[in-house]
Formats: structure tokens, C-alpha cells, sequence
């Protein structure tokens, strides 16, 4: 019966009004604004009513039609999580231990010890320099030495009982000095003519043949490698100073190797390139299986934010308004089985990952929001979850 008498309300509202049959178009020559304004509130009252009713036949019709077409969307639960955001680096893979082992003493490659690929502790002898008569020289050296030595001794002994002069027994001293420093000087020398290895490592390459002559700190002999400590550097803009420093976690990608390591920045740079505005950072690499090799390429996500109890949603699913809103849609149940009704909520957006958003507004745990076919709905639609 209520319905009856509102159909027939608004009946009675467009079929007459207070006016009689006085027309719209009369009431505005007449500038009858109070009637215009009457007339006005009795459509808008008899407008409303209808759509009332006409929401309730849609909702019945929507509830008893089994045959109803809705668009299907998957759905999304709002869950605390662990949120961390990240930025992406192009580094480069080095060692400290990696040399080209070059001559200090001017000769011919007489002879080498090692080949290449093989391992060498530290101090390993790894090639000989001929020596051109050094050796025969310091044996002749050491001779005068020997004949100084004594002749100095002799002296002093004399001296020390008031035998002699002064003068002898300074000068047999300096003799014999002179003479040490010369051998001293020809065993270094000669010493320079035997290369070892500075640290434990493998030959990587031989360089320089054997006969070859060699010029000190020009002629490569041969480059010594230790790879068990490897490390990542990159530069990043200086923008991120304030979020990076020792410590910070990184994870360091090698896509040649399709190897991810995470790890920890150890270093951090105090000079900021004037031409970039980058500053270095260092990270270490694990290399047990020796399979890292020097200057490899890789890629590193250092960790700048990070929270525990985070609401977080997926990137693809936001969407943005004309007035620059970002917004998503929340699904609310509807009184039919698997059936939801779209809700738009208008959120505010933290930190965000390559793939997720941080909401730090508008979004509450608990809630279910559109995902799969969020691209689809509106505002108050009706949709039905995919089984």
C-alpha cells in the first residue's frame, strides 16, 4: 500500500500542481519566483521517492534474478605485512687482489716457475730476472767486505790500547761501513731479480716470455688473482645519503650467473662527484663456488625503508582521479551470495616498491579491496568474485 500511494503522490504532483494549470513558462513571464521555487521542491520530492523505489526494484529484481550478469573481479585482503622499499644500482664486481706482476730490475726473463690457472700461496718464487753478473759481483764485494771487516777489527783493537792514531782507526771504520752498504745495496738488487707472490692466488694469466727483456714497471709478466674476496661497487645519487649507510641490507643480483646474494653495505664514500652527485658504496660478495669473476656486471636493491605492521597494496590496482586523488575500490557484501557492491576510497600513499604502495591513509585491516578487473568497475557496482 505505501508504494501505491507514493506512485500515485507523484501522479498527483506532475499531473496538477498549486498553480492549477497555470505552465513554467507563464510563472517566469510573470517572474513568480516563489511559485517557480515551490514547483521546484515538489518535482526534486517526487523525483526522490522514485528513486527509492526504483533502488528497491533493482535490488529485489538483482537478488531473486539467478540469471544476473556481473563483472568478476578477484579480491585482495588488507593484512599487516612487512613492507621494505627499495632502489635499484648498476654495480661492478672487483677484487683488491688483482695484480700484473711487473719487474723492478732491468734484464732478461730467464726463467718461470708457474703456469697459468695455477694456484700459488704468498711468497711462491713465480719467475727469475737474469741477473748479469750481479751475484759475482756481490761474492767480489763481499771479500773486501770480509778483508775490511778484519782490517777495521785489527785496528780497533790496537787503538783500544792507545796503539795507532785516530785517524787510522776512523778511516779503517768508514771503509769497512762503505763497503756493508755496497753489499747491502747488491743484495737488494740482486734480490729484485726474483719475483714472488705478493698473496695467495692463481695465475690468471702469463704475459711476458721467457727470454724476453723486461723494463722496470712497464713489462707485464704475469696478472695474480685471488677471488675469495669479492665485492660490489656502485654509485648512487646523493639524494639517498640520508637513508644509506654501513649496514644498510642490499641484495646484490647477478643476472649472467642468475645468482642473488644479500648482503650488507660496508663502506660508504665522503666525496660526492661534483659531476654526477654520486657518492661509492661497497658491498661484499659471497664467492665460495669461485664462479664470480672480475668486472662482472650486476645489480644491486639496497633496502632504504622498512615496516613491519604496513598496509599494503599493489601498485597496478591504484587509480588516480582528475583532481590527482589516488583511489582504490573496497568491496562491501551484498545481501546475495559471492555477490559484493564496489565502494570507492580515496587513499593517501607512502614508500613505494617496484611492485607495492605503503597506504598510510584510507585503508583499514580487515577491508577487501577489487583486484584482478579493478580497471572494470565504478563506484557502487555490483560485482561477483571469481571462484
Amino acid at each position: 500500500m505505501n508504494k501505491f500511494y507514493t506512485i500515485l503522490l507523484i501522479t498527483v504532483i506532475f499531473g496538477c500542481n498549486s498553480s492549477g494549470n497555470v505552465s513554467i513558462e507563464s510563472l517566469i513571464e510573470n517572474k513568480d519566483l516563489d511559485e517557480l521555487k515551490k514547483r521546484k521542491d515538489e518535482y526534486v520530492n517526487a523525483m526522490n521517492a522514485m528513486k527509492v523505489e526504483l533502488n528497491e526494484i533493482n535490488s529485489g529484481i538483482a537478488f531473486l534474478d539467478v540469471n544476473e550478469r556481473l563483472t568478476l573481479v578477484s579480491k585482495y585482503e588488507i593484512k599487516e605485512q612487512v613492507f621494505t622499499s627499495y632502489i635499484e644500482a648498476q654495480a661492478n664486481l672487483k677484487t683488491r687482489k688483482n695484480i700484473l706482476v711487473l719487474p723492478e730490475f732491468q734484464g732478461t726473463l730467464e726463467k718461470i716457475y708457474v703456469d697459468e690457472g695455477q694456484n700459488v700461496s704468498k711468497g711462491k718464487l713465480l719467475a727469475e730476472i737474469n741477473d748479469s753478473g750481479l751475484k759475482e759481483q756481490l761474492d767480489q764485494l763481499i771479500i773486501q767486505r770480509d778483508f775490511a771487516k778484519e782490517n777495521y777489527e785489527r785496528i780497533q783493537r790496537l787503538w783500544e790500547n792507545n796503539i795507532g792514531s785516530e785517524i787510522q782507526f776512523l778511516k779503517s771504520k768508514s771503509d769497512f761501513e762503505s763497503i756493508q752498504k755496497g753489499v747491502d745495496q747488491m743484495r737488494d738488487m740482486l734480490s729484485k731479480t726474483k719475483i714472488y707472490a705478493p698473496f695467495t692466488g692463481v695465475v690468471d694469466e702469463i704475459i711476458a716470455n721467457q727470454g724476453s727483456n723486461l723494463i722496470p714497471g712497464v713489462t707485464n709478466i704475469l696478472r695474480l688473482v685471488n677471488l675469495d674476496d669479492v665485492y660490489a661497487e656502485a654509485f648512487v645519487s646523493e639524494k639517498y645519503i640520508s637513508s644509506i649507510s654501513n649496514g644498510t641490507e642490499a641484495l646484490v643480483k647477478i643476472p649472467l650467473l642468475n645468482k642473488e646474494i644479500q648482503s650488507k653495505i660496508t663502506q660508504t664514500g665522503n666525496f660526492i662527484d661534483p659531476n654526477n652527485r654520486t657518492f661509492r658504496i661497497e658491498i661484499p660478495v659471497d664467492n665460495t663456488d669461485r664462479r664470480i669473476k672480475q668486472n662482472l656486471d650486476a645489480k644491486i636493491l639496497i633496502n632504504t625503508y622498512k615496516k613491519d605492521n604496513a598496509v599494503v597494496v599493489p601498485l597496478r590496482i591504484i587509480r588516480e582521479d582528475a583532481e590527482g586523488k589516488n583511489y582504490i575500490y573496497v568491496m562491501d557484501e551484498d545481501k546475495k551470495d559471492g555477490v559484493y557492491v564496489t565502494r570507492k576510497a580515496v587513499i593517501k600513499i607512502g614508500n613505494k616498491s617496484n611492485t607495492d604502495a605503503e597506504v598510510i591513509e584510507g585503508l583499514n585491516f580487515g577491508e577487501i579491496i577489487v583486484l584482478e578487473g579493478a580497471n572494470l568497475v565504478e563506484d557502487l557496482q555490483r560485482v561477483k568474485l571469481i571462484n
